[in-house]
């Protein structure tokens, strides 16, 4: 014992229980009489009862249900022999888990004149170890019985018993040993000849196991392979005690399981879990190209439409509108289809930040607003009023279930309107929740199929209306974007009248202390014309479509690249340049972009490097994460993306025209 007792302050106190609740045991403070002051958040767990059952009663009396007299009488000899640490173990019967067997450590705390405060302590649940401790000692107990180990294995099929006399050099096996090692019963058992039917490699860990219980009296338990004079191969299970005699180990005594059909098995789930895993990955792989490959051309399809979106002429318009429409549908139908790959491998995050809902429904409102119109139909928003204008959330996957419920609505509806309505249902000083609900005039869904348009790849459509079209994954998506905001979407549709889709989110409101930034709309791509003059861009592109929309754009932006259609144009380029950006694809011939951009980082450190990428999975931003690259353009790239990434790196180096934004 210590000649000074430990004292501990109230300040002292809160940082200990601060420590005591993030402990993986159970952790309590008690007062001299054994009454709970404080408990940690796995004391249920391990005591069997509830932290609101056991605060300010005896931690004892609800643990122990037997011989309470008996830890009370050793609480108190070593509370009357000054000790300041104790410890015991114990048996308690879990009401959920039976019979366990805890380990108290405890440690008195004592206050400035050395009197007894209070002590803190922590529960172990030791079960496992003890019922394995225990069953150790019974196998010793056995081993140790005059051949006693002998005639219980010759009961069993596939275990046997042995001895290794280490005086004489004695092998001794039971008729299974001979069996498991395939072996007539005139084979005389040596310890080398044992080590030769043993596969390479398992015969030095029986050496090694063997060695290590003679010279430090432990007992092993190990698995090796072994083949029989036969060419059998098996699998075993060798378990060996040292026998003592005058403090030293006179011999060896052990059993051997024949595991074969045990390890076959074990040996297939890991093949059949190789297999899953290497057909996930062929899957994600097969994305991966298949999304790169996609977007690539449909890059130049869109770029060109918004290139002619900037300059054409009045009988072009509606052939550049529908040409964007078109474009903007197969890219929904390729983001459908990752966004449904990503929530079902539970990859998907939220990304919060500051929104205005107000804002965000009357720009989805818009979207959709010439949609409707050519359909002959309203489109109707209610935003309730007493919503708070300050709301954290996702705003692009907020966006997109309303995106995919409006654009589901309209694309039914073919006459009438749809209503978008949004009303506060609760309100608290930190959340606010929020019913949503999108509802339409149109030909309904019949009850008994309300299940299968939330199923991917599925449309309910009556004969008479063969002529919507699409993936049918909006609905699968829209549900599991809900579900991702720990809510559920529900539907109420009549034949003939009409369908609402519903669900209520509860958001938490946004202040100056918790908010994680803003989201706002840019503005019109007009206004960004000749803003990035004097930036200086290598851009690095093998395919020449995509060079040349990406020129353009970024001719419109002020700024003029030299452009290389490989990574060696680009070395050339780099050796007689000087760039503040360097505008990369991924997928390039001899010297790809991650490559090309490790060179970059190494040789020319002052070069702001930009991924430009048709291949959006996970797996790639992580990559590229790994090499401090964080600004990704996706295919097809979205001019104000493009223009806010380039605006940035112009900004930070003060190279920005004199009338840019600002």
């Amino acid at each position: 014992m210590n000649s000074k007792p430990l004292s501990i302050s109230s300040e002292e106190l809160a940082k200990t229980q601060k420590i005591l609740e993030v402990s993986p045991m159970a952790a309590f403070q008690a007062d001299t009489q054994g009454n709970c002051l404080f408990l940690n958040h796995q004391w249920k767990n391990i005591s069997g009862v509830s932290i609101k059952q056991s605060l300010g009663k005896g931690w004892m009396k609800l643990i122990y249900q037997e011989d309470i007299v008996h830890i009370n009488n050793l609480l108190q000899d070593v509370m009357a022999a000054g000790k300041e640490i104790f410890d015991f173990v114990y048996r308690i019967h879990h009401p959920l888990k039976g019979i366990r067997w805890l380990k108290v450590n405890a440690k008195f705390i004592f206050d400035e004149q050395g009197v007894i405060s209070y002590y803190i302590g922590f529960l172990e649940d030791i079960t496992e170890r003890t019922l394995d401790e225990q069953a150790l000692r019974e196998v010793k107990e056995k081993l140790e019985r005059s051949n006693l180990i002998l005639d219980v294995s010759q009961e069993l099929s596939t275990t046997g018993g042995w001895e290794f006399n280490l005086l004489t050099g004695e092998v001794f096996w039971i008729k299974q040993i001979y069996e498991i090692h395939g072996v007539t019963a005139d084979f005389i058992p040596t310890f080398e000849g044992i080590l030769e039917l043993y596969d390479e490699g398992y015969a030095e860990l029986l050496k090694a196991h063997v060695k290590a219980a003679i010279e430090q009296q432990i007992p092993y338990d190990f698995e090796f392979r072994l083949r029989t004079p036969d060419g059998i191969k098996k699998w075993g299970r060798g378990v060996g005690i040292p026998v003592m005699a005058d403090k030293q180990v006179v011999a060896l005594r052990g059993a051997i399981t024949d595991i074969t059909q045990k390890k076959e098995i074990e040996l297939e789930l890991i093949q059949a879990r190789n297999i899953a895993e290497n057909s996930a990955k062929a899957k994600t792989d097969f994305l991966s190209v298949m999304s790169h490959e996609i977007r690539t051309p449909l890059n130049g399809i869109i770029g060109i439409a918004n290139l002619l979106k900037l300059k054409h002429t009045m009988d072009q318009e509606e052939y550049v509108r529908s040409l964007i429409f078109s474009a903007d549908h197969l890219l929904q139908l390729i983001n459908d289809i990752l966004d449904l790959t990503k929530i079902e491998s539970d990859k998907l995050e939220l990304v919060l930040a500051e929104i205005n809902i107000f804002e965000l429904v009357k720009n989805i409102k818009n979207q959709f607003k010439s949609l409707a119109e050519s359909k002959g139909i309203q489109l109707k928003s209610f935003v309730d009023d007493e919503i708070p204008q300050r709301l954290i959330a996702d705003p692009v996957r907020l966006g997109q279930i309303l995106n995919n419920l409006i654009s589901n609505a309209i694309k039914f509806t073919d006459q009438g309107e749809v209503t978008i309505v949004l009303r506060l249902t609760t309100l608290t000083d930190h959340k606010a929740g929020i019913r949503f609900s999108v509802k339409d005039t149109g030909m309904g869904i019949p009850e008994e199929l309300y299940d299968t348009v939330f199923e991917s790849f599925k449309q309910v459509q009556q004969s008479a209306h063969r002529k919507h079209t699409g993936t049918g994954l909006g609905l699968a998506i829209t549900q599991k974007l809900i579900e991702l905001h720990n809510s559920q979407v529900v539907l109420n549709s009549t034949v003939g009248v009409g369908t609402e889709f519903h669900f209520e989110i509860c958001f938490e409101l946004a202040t100056d202390q918790n908010s994680p930034g803003s989201f706002l709309p840019g503005p019109e791509i007009s206004v960004y014309e000749n803003k990035l003059k004097g930036l200086r861009i290598l851009f690095v592109e093998d395919n020449s479509i995509n060079v040349m929309v990406a020129k353009k754009q970024l001719e419109y932006f002020g700024t003029t690249p030299d452009c290389a259609y490989s990574g060696k144009e680009a070395l050339k380029l780099l050796e007689h340049n000087t760039y503040d950006v360097a505008l990369l694809d991924l997928h390039m011939p001899e010297i790809d972009g991650y490559a090309l951009a490790d060179l970059i980082q190494q040789q020319y450190p002052g070069i702001h490097i930009v991924i430009f990428t048709a291949d959006i999975m996970t797996e790639v931003k992580l990559k590229l994460a790994k090499m401090h690259i964080f600004d990704i353009l996706n295919k097809p790239f979205s001019p104000e993306r493009m223009f806010e990434i380039l605006y940035n790196v112009a900004k930070n180096r003060d190279i920005l025209a004199p009338d840019s934004l600002h």
